[in-house]
């Protein structure tokens, strides 16, 4: 679009009233945040716009073993392998909250899934099982899925499908199994070694439930299968074994590996690969085992104290008499921005009165007094007036001729003391009774603690 420079006089105005004159421009959104899970490091936090590395979510001393990472509740929730724990971090903040729980008896914790009973499973390698807890005081439930119902090597794709089953990777038993809430039976959804799958890890539903992936670490590719377990194709294959999968917001899927130690963005329905988004080893990444998107960091919205400045509102009302306006000026205090304000717990005070005389359609006098006990103690003073810029108002006074016993409809616009005064000024507004309103913009004096 062509810009249009502004007149010098609006350009005036717009600086009179301490305006920043800025062309139009868009920003760019936040970026997602893109977590992997490195078993040989910890868990890092990367920029899923331009792969750089954030930091790392926590030390190797709390997340040794890293496993899968799951947002529920307000908390990330992250599988520390080594300790048999799920360890807690606030999701706005990443900072370390507590464990939920540490499992004893060495079961090999990989995996994660928050069931619709609001309760906690856990799948166990070494166990062979997936572990059932109170979502709310972490009490052992026992056992849904055993070694009987075919898993071997349960790993850290465990997640809850769109149906409300949960879906169990057999890492060495090559297989997924469906482990049904309703009837707490378990079945075979995809049998061992169905196109090729060996080794399974990770678990990704695509988002309009037409089929499911399943990254086969053992053969470096990832399957995509039916919705009822039928193999379809080989949706891509890799020099390195995938595990971690998900879709970012721009549908396309990022993919990690064991051996890879890195991020790929593919497209979602051909696999084709698309980019690089964090190169290998990024951030100290080593053994890569599972990948998550956050949205972007949440923003603080704390107001930018170098813009709260020192402007001073000032308002009055009055009638003028042959080019003469005299009036008390009161100032408000008790306000807030936006939707916190009450205009119930604002207050109007008297703050002095104002004098203005008017020797031309585009000039003036001014002058204050604000002393006494009756006013807010600014002192007294005055300076010249000028109108920034014509308007209706001021071309009817020349046309007719500065007649200030007419009326004072010529009063109307936007006046300042000149470049002198630039940065304050005074909106004027005449109303059809010949009431006079006014709006001065000024500041706090240096008394008041600010420049």
């Amino acid at each position: 679009m062509e810009r249009i420079p502004l007149p010098s006089r609006a350009l005036a105005l717009l600086l009179a009233l301490g305006g920043i004159l800025a062309g139009a421009s868009g920003t760019a959104a936040a970026c997602e945040r893109v977590l992997v899970s490195g078993y040989h490091s910890t868990v890092h936090v990367y920029d899923a716009c331009t792969g750089a590395f954030l930091r790392e979510l926590d030390g190797r001393n709390r997340l040794t073993g890293a496993q899968a990472i799951r947002l529920h509740g307000g908390f990330l929730h992250v599988v520390a392998e080594g300790h048999n724990a799920l360890a807690r971090y606030d999701a706005d903040t990443l900072q370390f909250v507590d464990y939920f729980t540490s499992v004893t008896g060495n079961p090999g914790i990989t995996g994660v899934a928050f069931g619709a009973d609001g309760d906690v499973y856990l799948g166990g390698y070494n166990s062979d099982s997936v572990l059932r807890f109170d979502g709310r005081t972490a009490a052992a439930k026992g056992e849904v899925v055993r070694r009987g119902d075919g898993a071997n090597g349960v790993d850290n794709g465990l997640v809850f499908g769109p149906d409300g089953k949960l879906y169990v990777p057999g890492f060495d038993s090559h297989n997924v199994l469906r482990w049904d809430p309703a009837t707490g039976r378990s079945e075979v959804f995809i049998p061992s070694r169905s196109g090729g799958l060996f080794r399974t890890r990770g678990i990704l539903f695509e988002p309009d439930g037409s089929g499911v992936l399943v990254s086969s670490e053992g053969s470096r590719e990832i399957l995509r299968f039916h919705r009822d377990g039928r193999f379809d194709r080989v949706l891509a294959r890799f020099d390195f074994g995938p595990n971690g999968m998900a879709y970012a917001a721009d549908g396309s899927l990022l993919v990690t590996g064991f051996g890879g130690d890195r991020v790929l963005r593919l497209d979602a329905r051909s696999g084709t690969v698309l980019g690089t988004v964090v190169p290998t080893g990024q951030g100290g990444l080593r053994g890569a085992t599972f990948l998550a998107i956050l949205p972007p960091e949440a923003e603080t919205n704390e107001p930018d104290a170098e813009q709260i400045g020192s402007q001073y509102w000032l308002t009055g009302a009055g009638p003028a008499q042959a080019g003469l306006l005299e009036m008390d000026l009161h100032s408000s205090n008790g306000g807030a921005f936006g939707a916190d304000l009450d205009p119930a717990r604002v207050t109007r005070r008297r703050w002095g009165s104002l004098r203005i005389s008017f020797s031309g359609c585009d000039s003036a006098q001014l002058s204050w007094t604000s002393s006494g006990p009756d006013s807010a103690g600014f002192g007294d003073g005055g300076y010249a007036l000028q109108r920034i810029a014509g308007n209706p108002a001021s071309a009817q006074c020349h046309a007719e001729g500065f007649d200030p016993a007419a009326g004072p409809a010529f009063m109307a616009g936007t006046w300042y003391g000149g470049a002198a005064r630039s940065g304050e000024g005074l909106f004027l507004d005449v109303l059809v009774d010949g009431t006079v309103l006014v709006a001065w913009f000024a500041h706090r004096p240096p008394a008041a603690g600010l420049p």
